[in-house]
């Protein structure tokens, strides 16, 4: 096995013979966004980047099924349960029972949690600088437009279904 700097080389040039690939862009941007945000969770004493997204998904209020969160965080509904039951442990959220119907649990924000959201929002917010220095403020703003255009879009689909 190469070491990390073969490997972002090796990673470097895969992107570079797929320019016009939107998938494999994003992946591998994707990828990296993770790697970062991992390493910044594990840091922090989360187990990696999921926590955060469901601390994140929850922080903004709407009260969701353990169903529905997994459609927003883009982790599939079996691995939603262990990271819920992990930040359960850690006092980050509280799942209730849905009063219309006791088979289902809607989890929550604890005030814990929220700290640990703000906490990590710092790490996110300085991978995202990294990963973006040099490229200009217009040039972000129209990358950030586009990508929630198509994220929006995930998200009609999947409400249609």
């Amino acid at each position: 096995m190469g070491t990390p700097r073969d490997t972002d080389e090796q990673e470097l040039a895969l992107c570079a013979s797929f320019p016009t690939d939107l998938t494999m862009l994003l992946h591998a941007a994707a990828g990296r966004m993770t790697d970062e945000l991992d390493l910044a969770a594990v840091q922090m004493g989360l187990n990696d980047v999921r926590d955060w997204l469901v601390l994140a998904a929850l922080d903004d209020g709407r009260q969701r099924t353990q169903l529905e969160l997994s459609r927003v965080v883009c982790v599939d509904k079996t691995t939603l349960i262990s990271v819920l039951d992990r930040l359960e442990k850690q006092d980050l959220v509280v799942r209730t029972v849905d009063p219309s119907d006791r088979r289902v649990r809607i989890p929550q924000i604890t005030a814990t949690g929220r700290k640990a959201y703000a906490k990590f929002a710092v790490a996110r917010d300085a991978a995202e600088a990294a990963a973006l220095e040099g490229v200009d403020e217009a040039d972000r703003a129209l990358l950030l437009g586009l990508l929630a255009r198509i994220a929006s879009r995930q998200d009609a689909t999947l409400a249609a279904t």
